[in-house]
């Protein structure tokens, strides 16, 4: 595995590694990439002190963990090399059809009364610096980010970016300066105090998964400082805010090995088969951890594995290979407005399995995997000209596991792993409430056709289920989920739109109250307060051609749903937030809501939708603001005093709403 990470500017810098807590003594400035051995500095590292219970193990030797990863790679190998290509290097094959599929019947209705929504939906999904996310008090990356006094966003052009910093005190938008962005593929934001953190992939790891990780004091508007720059050899899965501390999940994957393919000088597909096998038998512990690269004032490079072998934690019993694709993820917090000084406290902790689905509550983070696809696919369901694709037809790889860590400051500490059949759609398709995880999940070998929702606490050092929900929703997609304490409202999609209400009261019998069938679907559902929801998605606009569709739905009698009204957009039209729910806005003051609509592919236009709602009826407002690819990353922010910014690719304006 080619070493990618440098750090520059960065004093006494913590980073991880898979499954330990590291620390590393690390002195700016630029320079090439002479590399030297720094297993002196290794021997002063503290030890693993990042798991608890049975089922996480650090690996007794490097012949141990080199045995885990080659294990359970070596299904993965073909003539071609990994998997004919259809693995990713992160070690993740993405679902089919939109990730998943989830129906939830109303046949559990009559079982039990139906609960009134005493318990409301008034959970505030907008951050502090103006983006709407999933989990309240849970930050999340964006393009554009605002405390009220600076506006901080990312210009584009061609392959290089710009951070640019505006004054928002004012009448106008003042910029204030702005500065380079160098090599940071796709970078987002987030604003901590008077930090400014950039994410994104590293535009310098020669087309193998990199992240580069940027730190800006923004203190002075005039005069920004990029202060701190660092480069991963591993691929960015995730990033989450909670308050000052900025904690983020990187994936190390397959290594990038000398794989033979058939022909000419490898023979038939057998002999490129077997020449395949023996070289990931043949690989070495350094193909598969991560290495450190950091940067003397004198320019020298020092180059090391980040974390030694007895420093990796292994799920289940070290050695055995459990079927799950080998990889390392890497769990890394720290506190973003400390002084250089104190940059030492970040801490860190990993595993050695291969996941892309996190989701982060206040105080937890889960990891989750899911099941390869196997045999056959998904039908498309040409019933619906311009609707999603249809039906599940084939089997999945069985389970999917879920790791739970606890967050207290910059610490993550893995606690729990366990086991769910089926597959995990997304990150939406979890969340944790009252220390149980709830997650949707969609069918697979172990569980048939249907889906199921299924309750999770943590028992020891296992994730044990306490509920589910089965046989639910046989050949249906799921199109929404959202999460309310002891509510659950779930869109499914195929020929017609089902809003089904789920009562999560009791958590070992989740159960469904009531369900509503209407044409199109909703892919985004907001709540605007105890009894209503908004639900963004598509639909029929012009007999069997489709639009842009939203909804307003009350829900003040769970066991009935209503749809209010439905305002049916311009044929062939989408809501940006149907795919990133950051593109909406809601403002409570004033019944509006405030999101992009665009149509086309390519040359695209994009519109502002002012959405008001007044007794129960929709009214619109259309103004075109952006073209092209840019339509995806126009933003609508909130500001404490109300005012709303108006924020597209090349400039940024107070919007009146």
């Amino acid at each position: 595995m080619r070493a990618r990470i440098l750090l520059t500017s960065l004093t006494a810098t913590a980073l991880v590694g898979a499954g330990v807590l590291v620390g590393l003594s690390l002195d700016a400035g630029p320079g090439g990439r002479a590399e030297t051995s720094a297993s002196e500095e290794r021997a002063s590292r503290p030890r693993p002190v990042a798991w608890q219970g049975d089922d996480l193990t650090p690996a007794a030797s490097c012949e141990q963990l080199l045995d885990w990863y080659v294990d359970g790679a070596e299904e993965l190998v073909t003539p071609w090399g990994w998997s004919g290509g259809l693995l990713d290097v992160g070690g993740a094959w993405r679902t089919f059809a939109r990730d998943g599929v989830l129906e939830l019947q109303g046949f559990a209705a009559a079982q039990a009364p139906a609960p009134t929504n005493a318990r409301g939906m008034t959970n505030a999904t907008q951050s502090k610096t103006g983006t709407n996310v999933q989990e309240a008090g849970v930050d999340e990356p964006d393009v554009a980010k605002s405390d009220g006094r600076l506006l901080a966003r990312v210009e584009r052009t061609g392959r290089t970016s710009d951070l640019v910093l505006a004054d928002v005190t004012g009448e106008t938008v003042e910029e204030s300066a702005r500065i380079d962005l160098p090599d940071v593929v796709d970078p987002e934001l987030l604003l901590v105090g008077d930090t400014v953190v950039v994410l994104g992939g590293d535009q310098g790891a020669d087309g193998s998964p990199g992240t580069r990780i940027l730190r800006v004091d923004v203190t002075d508007l005039d005069e920004p400082t990029l202060t701190d720059t660092l480069t991963i050899d591993a691929e960015l899965l995730s990033a989450r805010q909670h308050g000052s501390t900025v904690r983020w999940v990187t994936r190390s994957g397959l290594p990038d090995l000398d794989f033979a393919r058939p022909g000419r000088r490898a023979g038939s597909e057998d002999r490129a088969l077997q020449r395949n096998l023996a070289a990931v038998r043949g690989s070495g512990i350094d193909d598969w951890l991560p290495h450190v690269t950091t940067y003397a004032e004198d320019g020298t490079a020092t180059t090391e594995r980040l974390v030694e072998c007895d420093d990796v934690a292994l799920p289940g019993t070290p050695g055995e290979a459990d079927g799950t694709t080998p990889g390392t993820v890497a769990v890394v917090g720290l506190d973003a407005t400390a002084p250089l000084a104190g940059l030492d406290a970040a801490d860190g902790v990993g595993v050695a399995v291969g996941t892309d689905l996190v989701y982060a509550s206040l105080d937890r983070l889960y990891l989750a995997t899911s099941g390869a696809p196997t045999g056959c696919c998904w039908l498309v369901d040409r019933a619906v000209p311009g609707g999603p694709s249809g039906g599940w037809s084939g089997g999945w790889n069985g389970t999917s596991e879920v790791h739970e860590l606890e967050l207290d400051g910059t610490a993550a500490t893995y606690v729990a792993t366990g086991e769910v059949d089926g597959t995990i759609r997304d990150r939406w398709s979890m969340d944790e409430h009252d220390g149980v995880l709830r997650v949707a999940v969609g069918p697979s070998s172990e569980t048939g056709d249907f889906s199921s929702i299924v309750t999770m606490r943590r028992d020891g050092s296992r994730l044990e289920e306490i509920g589910r929900v089965d046989r639910i929703g046989p050949r249906e997609e799921i199109e929404a989920v959202r999460w309310f304490g002891d509510l659950a409202l779930v869109v499914t999609f195929r020929r017609v739109d089902p809003l089904y209400t789920v009562d999560l009261s009791d958590q070992t019998a989740p159960r469904v109250v009531g369900e509503l069938k209407v044409p199109g679907y909703s892919a985004y559902l907001h709540p605007l307060g105890p009894h209503r929801l908004l639900g963004l998605g598509e639909g029929p606009v012009a007999g069997r051609r489709w639009g842009a569709q939203t909804s307003l739905f009350d829900l003040a009698d769970l066991a009935t749903p209503r749809r209010l009204d439905v305002l049916d957009h311009r044929v062939g039209t989408r809501h940006v937030a149907a795919t990133d729910p950051r593109a909406f806005t809601w403002i409570p003051g004033q019944r509006t809501s405030l999101s992009v609509i665009t149509r086309g592919y390519g040359a695209r236009t994009g519109w502002l939708s002012i959405i008001r709602l007044d007794d129960g009826v929709i009214t619109e407002e259309l103004v075109e603001v952006e073209h092209g690819s840019d339509v995806d990353h126009v933003r609508l922010l909130r500001l404490p005093d109300k005012r709303v910014l108006l924020v597209t690719a090349e400039e940024a304006s107070y919007v009146e709403v």
